[in-house]
């Protein structure tokens, strides 16, 4: 098996310190999501283990790409487990986000709701939602151009970054605004797309506490930051979309400020330590060619 690089090495110790929760906890059901933690880990450990000893195309698409299914069951085990392990049915959390909102920034719903023209809010639900596809951009350029180095800090940086948001969930579950301030009002549903766009991200998150940090902020200013420093090229054509996002966020009422403000100073944080861990972790020992220049 070929050496963990870093963007493993934060994958499982995500798997363990969830585990750890789950141990120390015992909510209902402790033996199952320990099983599946541990599968999830033996899962990471097979592809490495394929990938050293055959190669080839397809076991490296899944040696770099299996963080897309891990994420996409981290994400989801977060609406199973947050509730079993730290109960939020009282919305306290939301009520004390909702208070340092109205707090340190006065009544933003007067700011955006009524102010905002509805094709505009249609262009922000188009930007809230390219946050899911914004990652497969600066990573989909280095897995084609075979640029090892640099897709595994960026794999480094962009696991370190959202997994930490997901810890964030557990420490302060809180489901945001959209499920909490209702009814929605029908100014975000915009001119032509908010309605069903909104429909569509309430269906595939259920009522979830990912409220604080914005993981869509703070992903969105990790996408500017990776494209920038990896693949500059991309930059002009991600960075409007993801400023977007990060209004949108608020704007629509997906997210308090004060998660915002939280990804933002989170960010640097998060960035540094995933080059600084990459760096320490490839530096000239996980095999492969030499970056292509820029």
């Amino acid at each position: 098996m070929k050496k963990l690089a870093a963007f493993d090495l934060v994958n499982l110790a995500y798997i363990a310190v969830i585990s750890l929760i789950v141990i120390v906890v015992h909510p209902p059901g402790s033996a199952l999501f320990l099983g599946l933690h541990a599968a999830a880990a033996a899962w990471i450990g097979l592809i490495l283990y394929a990938h050293g000893r055959f190669d080839g195309r397809f076991w490296t698409f899944l040696r770099y790409w299996y963080v897309l299914p891990f994420v996409l069951c981290a994400f989801r085990e977060i609406h199973y487990l947050v509730p079993l392990v730290h109960p939020f049915d009282d919305h306290r959390f939301d009520r004390m986000l909702q208070s340092l909102d109205q707090r340190w920034f006065g009544d933003v719903d007067r700011i955006f709701l009524g102010t905002v023209p509805p094709v505009l809010v249609d262009i922000l639900h188009l930007c809230y939602w390219f946050y899911y596809v914004a990652l497969l951009i600066p990573g989909g350029v280095l897995f084609r151009r075979q640029d090892w180095p640099r897709l595994r800090e960026f794999l480094s940086i962009t696991m370190m970054s959202l997994l930490t948001s997901y810890l964030g969930y557990f420490a302060v579950p809180a489901i945001g605004p959209h499920h909490f301030l209702l009814p929605r009002p029908a100014a975000l549903d915009g001119w032509a797309l908010g309605g069903v766009m909104h429909r569509m991200v309430i269906a595939a998150e259920l009522t979830m506490p990912d409220a604080f940090p914005s993981g869509h902020a703070l992903m969105s200013l990790v996408v500017i930051a990776l494209t920038w420093r990896l693949y500059r090229p991309a930059f002009k054509f991600v960075l409007g979309p993801c400023l977007g996002c990060i209004l949108a966020t608020v704007a629509l009422r997906y997210h308090y400020v004060v998660d915002v403000v939280a990804s933002v100073v989170l960010f640097p944080a998060v960035f540094l330590a995933g080059v600084a861990f990459n760096r320490w972790r490839d530096s000239g020992v996980v095999p492969g060619p030499a970056a292509p220049p820029r």
